[in-house]
């Protein structure tokens, strides 16, 4: 028996089917959506073959000129950050992959009035921290489902369990991530509590107490700033009254390019802490400038750091 083996032809690509007509109009627009802000349109899902997204136009209390305002692939469109006196009305298109358009869809009208109370944000993180005698309280919050969001208000005082008022107000956060640098004393506990409003004058419960303490800065003890020194073995620094770690970090500039930095010490209390310095790449004749950190026993948090000190290597030992 002879087996016959025979070539095929490429067969060319097939062309996407053109009609040279546009895709159906969208059907059964609604507004699902129209509160605080915020407007949500839905749709039934375009199934023609040569449908490729819809474009969707709007006017602002005007019934009668519409311009293009978005173009989308889903059967559903949001955006917030509206005005609550305005009225918005909507009207689809779609696009084929031709480039034809369809007839608008009918209109629909949407005036997403202020309707509901913001909510508290899902976490407040603070994070008190002493740098070079700068005292500051970091604050890491949700903006959460606040659309119409206008800030979150933080209030502080130095009693436990106080009931904030205008005078305990001390800033209103605007973004995820600020601080509160007013007139802080170190070595104080502040209570702070926040409430979130919205762009209507609405307000947020508030929330329940946290706490910040901020720290004093550590003290260098040795080497001295400026020394021009032979190569040393120990940093010598003077602990703060509180159980802390201490390291100590070594950079090549005043600009902070960081080169060393020590393993974490830890002293319960006030007293001098030895610091072993261990960097045998160190040049001799050139400056260094160095710095203590402290942090929370046993954790990565950083609750003060000293100022920069310099330092030069006049010969190795």
């Amino acid at each position: 028996m002879q087996l016959l083996f025979t070539g095929c032809e490429s067969v060319p690509p097939l062309e996407p089917f053109n009609s040279g007509l546009p895709p159906a109009v969208p059907e059964n627009l609604q507004v699902t959506t129209a509160t605080d802000g915020v407007v949500v349109l839905r749709w039934w899902q375009n199934i023609d073959p040569e449908f490729s997204s819809y474009k969707i136009y709007r006017s602002i209390n005007d019934s009668l000129n519409f311009s293009f305002h978005r173009e989308v692939r889903t059967n559903f469109f949001r955006e917030e950050g509206l005005f609550y006196d305005s009225t918005y009305r909507y009207a689809l298109t779609a696009v084929g992959r031709n480039g034809l358009e369809s007839k608008h869809s009918f209109v629909v009208v949407a005036k997403p009035v202020n309707n509901l109370d913001p909510v508290l944000p899902s976490y407040i993180n603070l994070h008190p921290v002493n740098f070079e005698n700068k005292l500051m309280v970091s604050f890491e919050w949700s903006k959460d489902d606040n659309p119409d969001l206008l800030g979150l208000e933080v209030y502080r005082s130095v009693t436990s369990g106080f009931t904030p008022t205008e005078n305990d107000l001390v800033t209103v956060l605007d973004t995820l991530n600020d601080t509160d640098s007013l007139a802080l004393i170190a070595e104080t506990n502040y209570f702070y509590r926040f409430r979130v409003k919205d762009r209507g004058g609405r307000f947020s419960p508030f929330s329940e107490e946290k706490t910040a303490f901020l720290y004093p800065m550590p003290e260098k003890i040795f080497p001295v700033n400026e020394a021009a020194i032979p190569l040393f073995d120990l940093f010598i620094i003077k602990g703060i009254h509180y159980p802390l770690d201490y390291g100590i970090v070594l950079y090549e500039s005043a600009l902070l390019n960081e080169v060393w930095r020590s393993p974490l010490y830890f002293k319960d209390g006030q007293g001098e802490v030895y610091i072993p310095f261990i960097a045998s790449y160190i040049s001799l004749n050139k400056k260094y400038y160095w710095r203590v950190v402290a942090y929370l026993p046993g954790t990565s948090t950083v609750v003060a750091w000293s100022d920069l000190s310099s330092f030069q290597l006049t010969r190795y030992n």
